[in-house]
């Protein structure tokens, strides 16, 4: 399959700033795309220093600005990361993002936190925790929505408590949610847990508000593929958690989203094999290669139950794949996407001969021909 697509912006690190990534997009109301994404300091380690930052792009991803730093008076915290930018119901902007903090023990809690900006993201509100517990809530990048109703959902995984060394618990997903534009939160949606009861759980979900309001959520897995899991009442009852047949996973994340008239999603298209073969180091198949999927349905054609798989299904799916990135050395994870006049942009971490999953991010920028299989 042909690879498509042009490398428009590279993130690079230095030893100060040994990682950058798992960014999100947002388009300014002069039209502007602003990126959002993780600048870690010191080390690149999920623990480490990091704050989030922005880069802008007044011509549709073609060149950017240099960094910002969005906010940093947050001075008891030692990681902000996992930003989801959003535009509110009331016009202005929002960031869910991740907020980690010391507390006693050596335990480090990994909080969702909301702010929001009433000037296009030049000044931010203080954060408000979107829970009021204390856990480690292990969530992504680009992962909360807005629903046509105006409610905020941001989901993560509940990996209970943990200390540095990532003791964490089987990953129960879970929901917040703002009817208010931010200012209170609730947990008032029910919960998704493995049917299997296995030491990693669900992890790192996402979600897609599908045209007649059905929610989808999909959730990495250790399991070879992508889970998903449907709600037809608002998240009050979900589906049993199966395989999303269509999207195999090498243990890694998958990001979909509306892009203008498409929903596109980003994934690994790759299974575990006993055979071996290149490995991450957390031992599971490299995160490579990185496709795109396009749907013109709203997204309906995403969700395929297992009972209804087969071989017209895959078929007509695989039609409307894109190759983003085939390197066999590389490794290619944490997507988020926007829509330009032209096409759109995908952003995304990789490897870059760094020999660390989590290194530099591009930018990568695919035409409309390119999109709709005619390039």
């Amino acid at each position: 399959m042909k690879k498509l697509g042009r490398l428009v912006k590279t993130l690079e690190t230095s030893p100060e700033n040994p990682r950058k990534g798992e960014g999100s997009f947002i388009r300014l109301k002069d039209g502007t795309i602003m990126l959002a994404f993780t600048r870690y300091v010191g080390g690149g380690s999920d623990h480490d220093y990091s704050r989030i930052v922005c880069i802008l792009s007044s011509d549709e991803g073609e060149s950017w600005s240099e960094e910002r730093e969005l906010f940093n008076d947050d001075t008891d915290c030692r990681n902000n990361m996992a930003v989801s930018m959003l535009r509110l119901p009331d016009g202005n902007l929002g960031v869910c993002y991740l907020r980690k903090v010391d507390r006693p023990g050596g335990i480090i809690a990994c909080q969702p936190a909301f702010r929001h900006s009433e000037d296009e993201g030049l000044s931010w509100s203080p954060y408000t925790d979107c829970i009021d517990r204390f856990s480690y809530f292990a969530g992504t990048n680009a992962a909360s929505i807005v629903t046509k109703a105006g409610r905020i959902i941001t989901p993560f995984s509940d990996c209970g408590n943990t200390v540095h060394k990532y003791d964490l618990d089987p990953g129960v997903v879970r929901f917040v949610c703002s009817d208010d534009c931010g200012r209170t939160w609730k947990e008032d949606m029910s919960p998704i847990a493995s049917p299997y009861g296995d030491k990693t759980g669900l992890q790192e979900p996402g979600l897609l508000e599908m045209d007649d309001g059905t929610l989808f959520c999909h959730m990495r897995t250790a399991y070879g593929f992508q889970y998903q899991s449907v709600s037809t009442d608002g998240g009050k009852s979900w589906s049993t958690p199966e395989p999303a047949l269509l999207f195999p996973s090498p243990d890694a994340p998958m990001r979909i989203c509306r892009a203008g008239e498409r929903v596109l999603a980003v994934f690994n298209p790759r299974t575990h094999n006993p055979a071996g073969g290149p490995q991450t180091p957390w031992g599971s198949p490299a995160r490579t290669p990185l496709m795109m999927a396009v749907s013109r349905d709203g997204g309906a054609s995403f969700v395929c139950r297992a009972k209804d798989f087969n071989f017209r299904a895959f078929k007509a799916f695989s039609a409307n794949c894109r190759m983003l990135e085939n390197d066999p050395c590389d490794s290619y994870c944490y997507p988020a996407m926007i829509d330009t006049i032209d096409g759109c942009l995908v952003t995304y971490y990789c490897d870059e001969g760094s020999g660390r999953v989590l290194n530099v991010s591009r930018v990568l920028k695919l035409t409309n021909a390119e999109l709709n299989g005619e390039a």
